[in-house]
């Protein structure tokens, strides 16, 4: 544990550097610069879980890693040069240690242990969910409805940029619905038609979000509550769905983020 431990986090300061190189690009490089930290995190992570667990590497496993080093590059960009952006490249290193880590711990052959440690994986990716979708929101013009200089009404985004906000947020989804269900169910069509869900729930629901022009991070966090919630319901067995106690615990879910979206509509 204590190779893996020294491993992971050798990956992590190389991520972190990475990312923060990425953070000062502008334009249109960020989205590449993301990228590229990604496709270096799955990468990296490959070869990490390679030697954990030599018989193969499920590319679900994958990510999780990925995800959160393009989330750290997106969130060191919109906190830009400061001293929140240190914060943020520890933070995210840190998280990037728990995600290796963790993926580390689902590996190997199914049993109670595993699974387990396979119930701290929904936490992770809605956190991870909440970073992919609030550094989408700031790689894009307008993406969070933040005040413009000398003005107490947001930007307006246009036609282009809203589309590319739900695109992005979708293709987040995607990859972290992907994980999760192919955590409950190994069948490769089976799990990408449940990540397809998710990045069509989720990217209708950015574009919806951000057309109520709801105030700096709370869209993406009311995005995070929507994934988390359709992920409960696309992991609960048939009759848990139909039973009256799993419903109510479900829409008291929902009313409170309706709730949360109201009160900041009527306080304007």
């Amino acid at each position: 544990m204590r190779t893996e431990r020294s491993r992971a986090v050798n990956l992590a300061v190389l991520l972190v550097v990475l990312a923060a190189l990425a953070s000062l690009l502008e334009g249109p490089a960020v989205w590449l610069g993301a990228l590229i930290v990604g496709a270096a995190a799955a990468f990296g992570a490959f070869h990490f879980l390679a030697e954990v667990d030599p018989r193969g590497v499920p590319i679900e496993s994958l990510a999780t890693p990925a995800v959160a080093a393009m989330a750290l590059a997106g969130m060191a960009h919109l906190a830009g040069v400061g001293p929140a952006l240190a914060a943020i490249l520890m933070g995210g290193g840190l998280l990037l240690v728990a995600t290796l880590l963790l993926e580390a711990r689902l590996m190997g052959p199914a049993d109670d242990a595993r699974a387990r440690r396979g119930r701290q994986l929904v936490p992770v990716v809605v956190l991870l969910a909440f970073l992919g979708f609030a550094s989408v929101a700031g790689a894009i013009y307008a993406g969070l409805a933040a005040p413009l200089p000398g003005t107490t009404e947001p930007a307006a985004i246009d036609q282009g940029s809203l589309l590319l906000l739900a695109v992005a947020d979708g293709v987040v989804a995607f990859l972290l619905g992907y994980r999760l269900a192919a955590a409950r169910a190994p069948d490769l069509i089976e799990a990408a038609w449940a990540a397809g869900t998710f990045a069509v729930v989720i990217g209708v629901g950015a574009a919806l979000l951000r057309a109520l022009a709801l105030p700096r991070l709370l869209g993406p966090a009311i995005l995070a509550g929507i994934f988390y919630l359709w992920s409960a319901y696309r992991a609960a067995p048939g009759a848990e769905r139909r039973s009256a106690g799993w419903l109510w615990e479900y829409l008291v879910l929902a009313l409170a983020l309706a709730g949360v979206v109201a009160w900041n509509l009527l306080v304007r």
